[in-house]
């Protein structure tokens, strides 16, 4: 069900439950879980493909979804970025920061 333009995310349905941030870019698993797709990357590795919450094997989603590059749910996405603003240019700022600095470590 498509939820109206203006309709506004709360935060804890904004929140990733693993890294306990606002969501980017949130990948919404079969079992309606929904975390970073960072988060989903990092800790997918370490749980044999299930969800890091409840545990369901989601293996054959995954490839599925990467497959047709759609991992990312577009419309919670929206509504987190709409709903707020300032804490996702944050913490894209910050990921990048990181992303930069984890290359220049030797």
């Amino acid at each position: 069900m498509a939820l109206p333009p203006d309709a506004k995310t709360g935060r804890e349905e904004a929140r990733c439950p693993v890294c306990l941030e606002i969501l980017l870019e949130p990948v919404t698993m079969p079992c309606r879980h929904s975390v970073c797709l960072h988060c989903f990357k990092r800790t997918v590795e370490f749980t044999s493909l299930c969800c890091p919450l409840c545990r369901l094997r989601v293996s054959s989603w995954a490839r599925k979804q990467s497959r047709e590059k759609s991992l990312v749910n577009i419309e919670l996405w929206e509504m987190v970025r709409q709903s707020y603003p300032e804490r996702c240019k944050r913490r894209i700022a910050q990921r990048d920061g990181e992303a930069v600095g984890e290359g220049n470590v030797i």
